[in-house]
């Protein structure tokens, strides 16, 4: 068993493999620092690994000896035997990009099958296949300072002034991080927000003060989002909410309940910040130039 431990100290070397270096990408301009809400899919199983990212992310192998341990410990996924190293690699998000560099790993960092050049940024985009070693992970944006990439339009830097002024937002979805990273970027902006993962604890919230907005998910674990909709469509003042449906269902029967039953505007995840955003600013009247 000691072997074992201190063997685990160094990164297994595997069979080198004939793959064709990644070429980069471009970076474009790397101003402010808003956060990013990504999910890793361990490839092969049914984990996912969600986190925030706001300036950077070191994703390896930990072990009890080393003092950096990183934000994303791998050796749970069988780390060791794939050729994790310990500072394998780093993820770093800015306003309009992210972007993966490897730290001279042992055994070397791959993006959709070409291999990185050591301590070079390259770009990452959602739905992105990552490899460390021989551990595959599938990179999925959920929230993105800019949603220029997701629907094809020039960037444009993200403004996040004042645009409200104390209206209250509600925030309903049953991913914490999600609905955390929404919240604090509407509370920057001038709202005040209240934030429900269940529809029972957003109807607790309705029933206190009734929004002026409320963005949702429809996949809610104890019920569906429309359940929030239509609660609040009996309330007094319930007839003026206006209903933002933020969601990872594309289309079909949910949709079009959600169409039916009065919902205004529908963001797709991955959401950006800056589509966000804009939104409220037409909700509210209020433009956001």
């Amino acid at each position: 068993m000691a072997d074992l431990a201190q063997s685990q100290l160094t990164t297994r070397h595997l069979t080198p493999e004939n793959v064709p270096p990644v070429a980069p990408r471009g970076t474009g301009p790397l101003d402010y620092l808003l956060p990013w809400v990504i999910k890793l899919r361990v490839v092969g199983t049914a984990s996912i690994i969600e986190t925030e990212v706001s300036r950077s992310m070191l994703l390896g192998r930990g072990d009890e000896k080393s003092a950096n341990k990183p934000d994303v410990d791998l050796n749970s996924f069988n780390g060791y035997q794939l050729g994790v190293s310990r500072q394998h690699a780093i993820i770093s998000a800015r306003n309009s990009r992210i972007t993966i560099r490897d730290l001279n790993s042992a055994n070397h960092t791959f993006l959709n099958g070409g291999k990185l050049e050591p301590g070079k940024e390259y770009k990452l985009q959602h739905n992105d296949t990552i490899r460390l070693g021989k551990l595959e992970l599938q990179c999925l944006f959920v929230v993105m300072p800019s949603s220029y990439e997701k629907n094809d339009t020039p960037f444009n830097e993200i403004d996040l002034r004042v645009i409200g002024s104390g209206q209250y937002v509600l925030v309903a979805d049953d991913d914490e991080k999600v609905a955390n990273t929404i919240a604090s970027v509407i509370k920057q902006s001038g709202f005040d927000v209240g934030v429900a993962h269940r529809v029972s604890e957003a109807m607790t919230l309705i029933e206190r003060r009734m929004p002026d907005v409320i963005i949702m998910e429809l996949l809610l674990p104890d019920m569906s989002g429309l359940e929030i909709l239509d609660f609040a469509r009996t309330k007094p003042g319930g007839e003026h909410v206006q209903f933002v449906v933020v969601t990872s269902a594309t289309g079909g029967y949910q949709m079009g309940q959600a169409i039916d039953a009065g919902a205004e505007v529908f963001i797709t995840k991955p959401v950006g910040v800056d589509e966000l955003l804009i939104t409220l600013s037409k909700l509210i009247k209020q433009p956001l130039n």
